[in-house]
């Protein structure tokens, strides 16, 4: 087996492409189990303080969004940003194919999403725009916690905030709900503890 010239795909001897080369796939399990749980570990932490009727609620927002940013992190291995001019960016693409097909993630799962890798690329874009606009309303610019979306009315413009009934983040006006995307991420955690008990290789 030959390895190829820095950002070529490696390739097997006859230039067979390869997608990951095999010793290598344990760097990328032990990426996306590290961000998993992660997670998981904060959204096992955000249930505990919501049902802790002496804690402080608002840390929930941060909390939340720790979540976001983890599932951007882990959404970027198996979305990566596509360029298909750039050839420099076939080594990420091929990377990025074979994850998704050992761990059976398509363009229907949660994690397909562009919102979470946005979220953390793009917030200070995002945030640009959201006070450039003409807002006539009431702006809440500090982070709040609130029961249900019931206590948000139409000329309200949330910064941060979480949502304890309905398990929602929001940010710059933006929603996204948890236990789907975490339960996806339980998903993927657990398939990462199993491909690391075979031995840190992909099926």
């Amino acid at each position: 087996m030959t390895k190829s010239k820095t950002n070529d795909p490696i390739l097997f001897e006859g230039q067979e492409q390869i997608k990951i080369w095999p010793p290598y796939e344990v760097f990328y399990l032990e990426c996306i189990k590290t961000a998993s749980l992660n997670a998981i570990e904060v959204w096992e932490a955000l249930n505990e303080l919501v049902l802790d009727e002496n804690k402080n609620k608002i840390v929930a927002v941060d909390l939340a969004e720790n979540i976001v940013n983890q599932a951007g992190i882990i959404s970027k291995f198996f979305f990566p940003p596509v360029d298909q001019k750039n050839s420099k960016k076939l080594i990420h693409r091929l990377r990025a194919e074979k994850l998704r097909e050992a761990f059976k993630i398509d363009d229907n799962k949660e994690l397909s999403k562009r919102t979470f890798r946005n979220y953390i690329e793009h917030f200070d874009e995002k945030l640009d725009l959201f006070l450039n606009k003409a807002i006539a309303g009431n702006i809440i610019p500090l982070k709040t916690v609130f029961l249900s979306s019931e206590d948000i009315n139409e000329v309200t413009y949330v910064f941060k905030a979480y949502i304890i009934n309905e398990f929602k983040f929001i940010s710059l006006n933006e929603q996204i709900i948890l236990p789907k995307l975490v339960d996806e991420i339980y998903s993927v955690y657990n398939q990462c503890i199993e491909f690391l008990d075979n031995g840190g290789r992909l099926k």
